[in-house]
């Protein structure tokens, strides 16, 4: 009688903690990534922006490819390659990436000095909360054309 006393007495509380840490996780992997949606449906050749080899980067404005500031192609191997859009994930309506003249496998933020790896769009170092916003990319090796959709 007395241990179950106290169980009940903790049964409360602990479904309570239960609940909660529930619910914080659940916000976490629920966020939307703060860049806008926008129809993307972009075809272009790859020999044409110089995307002949891995490790090459090449980025559009948003009037050339859609995206919401922009699109940047990454080259990761030879039959894959990565597409991320412009707009930056700590400011997407002001702030637009840029690739690194140095280092094309990188990206910056001038507006908040955030960095990103283009091989995932990962966040380096600065203040972007997300990653890039990422873009589906389908290549035909036959054709040297690159089709990037939502």
């Amino acid at each position: 009688m007395y241990l179950a006393q106290h169980i009940n007495r903790f049964r409360l509380p602990v479904i309570i903690f239960l609940l909660l840490a529930g619910l914080t996780h659940s916000c976490d992997k629920d966020r939307q990534h703060p860049v806008p949606y926008v129809h993307v449906n972009f075809d272009f050749n790859i020999i044409h922006y110089n995307l002949n080899s891995p490790g090459l980067s090449h980025q559009f404005s948003q009037g050339e490819s859609g995206g919401y500031r922009g699109i940047i192609v990454y080259r990761l191997s030879i039959d894959e390659f990565r597409a991320f859009d412009r707009a930056c994930p700590c400011n997407p309506h002001q702030c637009t990436v840029s690739i690194d003249p140095e280092n094309q496998v990188t990206a910056t933020d001038p507006c908040c000095g955030s960095r990103f790896l283009l091989i995932d769009g990962s966040v380096m170092e600065g203040d972007a909360g997300f990653p890039l916003k990422q873009y589906r990319t389908s290549f035909n090796p036959s054709t040297n054309r690159l089709l990037i959709t939502n």
